[in-house]
């Protein structure tokens, strides 16, 4: 790699420190110049104090027997004050914290709550959807489709909130894919109530979403929507839904006609077609889409499209990887430490 490539990957966490060597030069300047006038000032006051004094060396007579100091010469005081200014610079380099940036971190997934209202009134028991030339109840197509939708998201927190003649929040926010595709097969239909309280359960899933307010937030409805009960209207619970600022998707479940009724269906039950109607009223009031899910080509789509829509747009700041390099300035400087102390022996010995 050349080294100008190396260099250019550097950077400084704290280069505030870089501030202190400056500040260092500005100081130690000031003191030697206030040194030298001082030492000038004296010398200046002894010469005239001593002017008249006269002085008397006295010499031992065994002086010649002590060993010789060292001399330090004035090159080598050069160096040893150039090697101070070279460790307090990498001290103050290492406290810079510099670090070599490498490889790009993986962005984080782009989470999102998601609160799925399904429906499990006694509608959801009609077959009036047809997959692979074979008739299938409406809950046994939605419940496929969603557990291949959960298969596909990553990090993202999801609800379930069931109703019938009441809603009940069958699942709380969680990110186990796992535990939620199971808990996804064991919804039954009826198992809420035979009636359709779709006020009371958008209210509810208004509630659930409201818990963490600072994350993105959806809400899917799955019904046919018709013979609506409960004490809550559909329209005042969208409402809600509006003033929390929580769009209000709505998938409409079963054909919208009597003719995609089953010619021989068993049981008694009384075929009701969607109310696209109300669906697109919801969905409007809270600025989302509503959708048609005439066969589970269209199911598909609308929960593709739903996914589309509510991407998590937040700009995220790119983070890289960062591999310290502040040891090697401090290593450096311990070395040139090292020097002085390990001098003075190799001289001792000498002698």
């Amino acid at each position: 790699m050349p080294v100008s490539t190396w260099f250019d990957q550097v950077e400084l966490m704290q280069p505030v420190w870089l501030w202190l060597w400056p500040i260092l030069v500005i100081i130690t300047l000031g003191l030697k110049s206030y040194a030298g006038k001082r030492l000038s000032s004296v010398a200046t006051e002894e010469l005239l104090t001593s002017s008249n004094q006269q002085y008397v060396s006295v010499v031992h007579p065994l002086v010649s027997l002590l060993p010789e100091e060292q001399k330090v010469s004035p090159n080598w005081n050069w160096k040893i004050i150039s090697l101070v200014w070279l460790v307090l610079f990498l001290i103050i380099l290492a406290l810079s914290q510099p670090v070599r940036i490498g490889k790009k971190i993986p962005d984080p997934p782009q989470e999102r709550d998601i609160v799925f209202i399904l429906d499990t009134s006694v509608s959801m028991l009609l077959r009036d959807y047809v997959f692979e030339q074979q008739r299938i109840e409406r809950m046994t197509l939605l419940k496929g489709l969603l557990d291949e939708f959960v298969q596909q998201l990553n990090g993202e927190r999801i609800s379930v909130v069931v109703f019938g003649d009441s809603a009940y929040t069958y699942i709380p926010f969680t990110k186990d894919l796992a535990f939620i595709r199971r808990m996804l097969a064991r919804i039954q239909t009826t198992m809420a109530g035979r009636l359709s309280a779709v006020g009371e359960a958008v209210a509810l899933a208004v509630k659930e979403a409201s818990q963490r307010p600072e994350r993105k937030r959806i809400l899917v409805l799955f019904t046919a929507a018709n013979q609506t009960t409960g004490n809550i209207s559909p329209q005042a619970a969208a409402m809600l839904a509006k003033e929390a600022k929580l769009p209000l998707y709505t998938v409409a479940i079963g054909a919208g006609s009597y003719q995609a009724e089953e010619k021989d269906r068993q049981g008694g039950l009384i075929y009701h077609p969607v109310d696209y109607v109300l669906l697109q009223e919801l969905a409007n009031k809270t600025g989302a889409q509503s959708y048609r899910g005439s066969d589970s080509s269209a199911l598909k789509r609308a929960i593709a499209d739903i996914d589309r829509r509510e991407m998590n747009q937040a700009v995220v700041e790119p983070q890289f990887f960062r591999k310290p390099l502040y040891q090697w300035p401090l290593i450096l400087a311990l070395l040139i430490v090292s020097m002085f102390p390990l001098k003075r022996l190799i001289h001792r010995s000498a002698r």
